[in-house]
């Protein structure tokens, strides 16, 4: 398993993404989830990808949270103008992943938003049929698309493991894959290593976080039977710190890798 942070952590220190990946480096991680706010044809890939080369550093996948939380993007929304924008967008984040050697693509409020605005039935249709043109979308750019579910008060179509497996049965498709953020598990009080066994090979991505968006380590959250059931399944993906730093970002980062470290 290899080691990672979500950008997100430094966002309002005022730091560039080129500053950022140089922490992850000098902090003792393998990767960055990379976000940015602007409209992706506006990112300026090229001073990124120097850095990433330079200290060699990975994107382990390209955020889409400011999809949804900047430009009210999603791609479960009944309205067809706002679907086609989203495609638009996540087309935009494949050439990215493409200039950065990245393979995965990954969503939680960009695929679903953080209420239904249609009957839920309805919703869940759109979902299956946005995913399986997601699908298409990443067998062009050769990619993978990762689906994050989230507790009840964060979202309404996908709250656990089960209901997002079911859909991603229904999509039918090898390139569409399950995420988990630990946070939204316990919030949803599913119990971990079930929730890691359920998901098995379809898991392709990991977020950590404790509870109440703490560090990991600083609440309550099991992280050591959460870390063994991903040994038993031989998960070998990234897992991203996704959590809130309330104080010294650095040092925070630097002891949850310290602390996760011991787990694996």
């Amino acid at each position: 398993m290899k080691l990672g942070f979500s950008t997100v952590i430094y966002e309002n220190s005022g730091l560039s993404h080129q500053q950022i990946v140089e922490k992850a480096a000098f902090l003792g991680y393998q990767g960055i989830e990379l976000n940015f706010k602007e409209w992706p044809t506006d990112f300026k890939v090229d001073s990124i990808k120097n850095s990433l080369q330079e200290y060699g550093i990975e994107v382990a996948a390209i955020g889409t949270r400011h999809m949804y939380v900047t430009h009210n993007l999603y791609l479960t929304s009944p309205k067809l103008k706002v679907r086609r924008k989203s495609f638009e967008y996540l087309t935009e984040c494949m050439k990215i992943a493409d200039e950065l050697n990245c393979n995965v693509v990954q969503a939680g409020w960009a695929f679903q938003g953080s209420i239904l605005e249609a009957s839920y039935n309805d919703a869940w249709k759109i979902a299956v049929n946005s995913l399986k043109d997601v699908s298409n979308l990443c067998r062009r750019y050769n990619k993978i698309f990762v689906v994050e579910f989230a507790c009840k008060q964060n979202a309404q179509l996908l709250n656990t493991v089960d209901e997002t497996l079911r859909m991603l049965d229904e999509v039918g498709e090898d390139n569409v894959f399950v995420m988990i953020d630990i946070y939204h598990v316990q919030q949803e009080n599913y119990p971990l290593g079930k929730c890691v066994h359920k998901a098995n090979k379809k898991l392709a991505y990991v977020h950590l976080a404790d509870n109440e968006r703490l560090p990991p380590g600083k609440g309550i959250i099991n992280f050591k039977e959460f870390i063994s059931a991903l040994k038993e399944i031989h998960y070998n993906g990234y897992l991203i710190m996704e959590y809130e730093a309330k104080s010294d970002i650095d040092k925070s980062l630097k002891d949850v890798l310290n602390f996760i470290k011991q787990l694996l």
